[in-house]
């Protein structure tokens, strides 16, 4: 049974992250994934529920992959890269942007419930990206103007900005922002 959830959950991130919030439906899911939609209704009685559960999803795995990208490399700037390639995959992925991202931009019309569990994904990456900075910076191998939180949330704000732009006019400008992100980085010499 959970790994009906599951599959649901996956199915619908997909096409948030293709399409949007408030651009898919359980009819949608139910022909996507060859199912009743009573069965998509057992497993989450509204799509606000489901919205919840994709974006806790998120944030799960996002932690994870930071936790493990934290275990992997002790040096903030094979962090910081390993972060940038985890973002990169999104673009390469095809058609999607960040889950977060879509969410972000539906603010008005999702609800309340979906955004505040969007929140908490949001808050605990530009937590681990800020750690990661104040080390960085500390050591002398990264550096920024402000706060290592306002670094954090304008990088991760660039990030999303360039999935969405890199949609519409190509990789390249996604290349190009995340080229100019490190380039901002760098201490001078």
């Amino acid at each position: 049974m959970q790994d009906r959830k599951d599959e649901i959950i996956e199915a619908a991130a997909v096409l948030l992250q293709t399409r949007s919030y408030s651009s898919f439906s359980y009819q949608d899911l139910s022909d996507e994934l060859g199912i009743r939609k009573a069965s998509i209704h057992h497993h989450f009685r509204t799509k606000e529920d489901l919205g919840v559960a994709v974006a806790e999803n998120y944030r799960d795995r996002m932690k994870a992959c930071l936790t493990e990208i934290s275990e992997l490399y002790g040096r903030p700037w094979d962090r910081f890269e390993a972060y940038l390639a985890v973002v990169s995959e999104i673009m390469l992925s095809g058609a999607k942007i960040c889950t977060a991202g879509v969410i972000q931009s539906e603010h008005n019309v999702v609800p309340e419930a979906v955004r505040a569990a969007n929140n908490a994904a949001n808050q605990y990456i530009r937590g681990w990206l800020g750690a990661v900075l104040v080390k960085g910076k500390t050591e002398g191998s990264m550096s920024f103007t402000g706060t290592p939180e306002g670094q954090a949330a304008m990088i991760v704000a660039a990030l999303q900005g360039a999935l969405q732009n890199a949609r519409a006019e190509g990789p390249q400008l996604y290349s190009a922002i995340v080229s100019q992100i490190r380039a901002s980085m760098k201490p001078m010499s």
